[in-house]
């Protein structure tokens, strides 16, 4: 049996306010120990107090190479959830759904009803969670080459669904993003229009006075490492 209302715990560990839902949980483990040829096992519990925030949050997502393959289609996906798109294949007609997502397609098993019959949930339910329709999509890449024909380049999704997405991706275009070369694939040599050089990026925290902002560690003297360049997104953010 599934169900689509309303998922309220009764229990003693379970409060509920207008902000909050708090939970006493028992967190149980097992502590092995060696002594000699006798192996001692002794049961652990940890009590932890565990405070959800009721009220979902806005959430942004900020893609590093966002006018690649992957960015726009993750974007087009999304923008044709939201609009609830439909277009033609050569199989008939296909709407667009959240099939193969761990949070908006799956169900979690809640219990046992009053008749024996297992009862399932929506995991979107289960805690308050963001609806995807609510993501708001930016990010950096190299190429100026605005989301719409991004997307065409990549060549994933039927024309018919790109045709409906067009007027509402033309006008996204990603932020100039560090350039690297050692970090950049030979194929994507020709897509170079927007950039930042790894000089320029070195200089951009003297100029940025916000609390946010996060100052590139000392040892960033020489070439950058995987980690460094992984860690300049969170840099870029508080910059913009």
């Amino acid at each position: 049996m599934a169900s689509k209302g309303v998922f309220l715990v009764n229990s003693p560990n379970i409060k509920y306010n207008n902000d909050f839902i708090e939970a006493d949980y028992d967190y149980q483990t097992t502590k092995v120990e060696s002594n000699g040829d006798v192996l001692m096992a002794t049961p652990v519990t940890t009590k932890l107090h565990i405070r959800t925030k009721r009220q979902v949050p806005k959430l942004g997502l900020m893609l590093v190479g966002w006018g690649g393959n992957n960015g726009s289609t993750v974007t087009a996906a999304l923008l044709a959830n939201k609009l609830q798109l439909s277009w033609e294949t050569k199989t008939g007609t296909r709407k667009a759904d959240w099939y193969g997502s761990i949070t908006q397609a799956s169900t979690v098993r809640l219990g046992t009803g009053v008749n024996g019959q297992d009862v399932y949930i929506p995991m979107s339910q289960f805690l308050p969670m963001v609806n995807p329709d609510d993501i708001v999509v930016d990010g950096w890449d190299i190429s100026s080459m605005n989301l719409a024909d991004a997307m065409k380049r990549a060549q994933v999704l039927d024309i018919n669904l790109q045709q409906q997405l067009r007027p509402y991706m033309q006008n996204m275009k990603p932020r100039p993003s560090i350039y690297f070369p050692d970090f950049i694939a030979a194929n994507q040599a020709s897509t170079l229009q927007l950039r930042i050089s790894w000089q320029q990026s070195k200089q951009m925290p003297k100029k940025c006075h916000r609390q946010l902002c996060l100052q590139f560690p000392a040892s960033w003297k020489g070439r950058p490492t995987s980690m460094d360049l992984h860690r300049i997104p969170l840099f870029l953010v508080a910059l913009n």
